[in-house]
């Protein structure tokens, strides 16, 4: 099975595994939005200062597409902010388009009362979904120490409120409560953990203005 960003295994979580909905769940964009710019930190591309400064530290390209257009948008430093306004809506969309690439998702196109076109991507290889979850699962309900990504990715997850839909088995406040720790705690490097902080902040403010309609 390919190796998947956070951004991809993010969308893995949030799409219904079956019919591919879930695209328009509010939080979904700037959370993915937000997995890349952890994904760029954990790859040693950007670094996030406490003044939610994103600078880069190698303009290299990784190779990733949903990677790389993040990385070039922030040449020459940007506030995280910024960075999620300007790549919310591209995010997602490249993220799918490398899960297709690699055969894990699937476009399909439906029409909304017979007549709205509307785009959805099930799963064509559940296996990689189900290792997420599962991996996801031990370490929330069965206390699994966390590896650096799964705690990284836990704190995505967090910070775009996505609790009930990563683990919907569980207690919503006890998965939420865990999922906080998990990205709090030792096996998150610190400039994970400080763009995992600084993330989830511009994902609760952008998050709360859209719903409020601001």
């Amino acid at each position: 099975m390919p190796e998947l960003t956070i951004a991809e295994e993010v969308l893995l979580v949030a799409l219904d595994d079956r019919t591919g909905a879930g695209r328009l769940r509010l939080g979904l964009d700037w959370a993915v939005a937000g997995a890349v710019v952890v994904d760029l930190v954990l790859a040693g591309k950007v670094t996030v200062a406490d003044d939610d400064l994103v600078t880069v530290l190698d303009s290299t390209p990784t190779g990733v597409a949903h990677l790389d257009a993040t990385l070039n948008a922030v040449a020459g430093g940007m506030k995280i902010g910024k960075v999620l306004r300007r790549t919310r809506r591209s995010a997602p969309d490249r993220a799918l388009d490398s899960l297709i690439q690699k055969a894990i998702l699937r476009r399909t196109t439906t029409r909304l009362l017979g007549v709205l076109p509307t785009r959805r991507y099930p799963s064509q290889a559940g296996a990689a979904e189900s290792e997420v979850r599962a991996r996801l699962a031990e370490t929330v309900l069965n206390g699994r120490p966390a590896d650096g990504r799964t705690a990284a990715l836990a704190g995505v997850l967090y910070a775009g409120r996505l609790w009930r839909t990563a683990i919907p088995g569980g207690d919503r406040k006890k998965v939420k409560r865990k999922l906080r720790d998990i990205s709090d705690g030792q096996t998150v490097s610190p400039a994970v953990g400080k763009a995992i902080v600084r993330t989830h902040g511009a994902i609760v403010a952008m998050t709360a203005a859209a719903s409020s309609g601001g």
